[in-house]
């Protein structure tokens, strides 16, 4: 087991989210990106656009899978490295609609049970 799976306290679900996010407090305009996994406490964006810092706070639009709309977020970079033409970075969620937040979760755990089940079966 990694150092980084230790540290996370939630199981992360594969599940790809369309994402757009700045630096919280900031006009400037939003990027786009991809989020890979997300759980409980956080998730793992994927983007092509300028690079963030380390421990910087944003302010993320996370497309809902279910709805047709963006649910509001905030959350720190906790980690981030080189991948492809972009990067990945591990944002922790400071703040978002609980409600909202299970509704994405349930999508996700809903995915990999099937996925999983698929796989037992085969």
């Amino acid at each position: 087991m990694s150092m980084q799976d230790e540290r996370r306290r939630h199981i992360r679900f594969e599940v790809p989210l369309d994402v757009t996010f700045r630096p919280l407090n900031d006009q400037a305009p939003y990027s786009a990106g991809v989020i890979r996994n997300f759980s409980r406490s956080g998730c793992c964006i994927e983007s092509g656009d300028p690079e963030t810092s380390l421990k910087e706070i944003l302010e993320l639009k996370v497309r809902h899978p279910q709805k047709d709309m963006f649910v509001n977020a905030t959350g720190d970079i906790v980690w981030k490295r080189p991948v492809g033409g972009g990067w990945l970075a591990g944002v922790r969620i400071l703040e978002m609609d609980k409600a909202a937040k299970s509704e994405i979760l349930d999508f996700a755990y809903d995915i990999w049970l099937e996925k999983n089940l698929k796989l037992s079966q085969a």
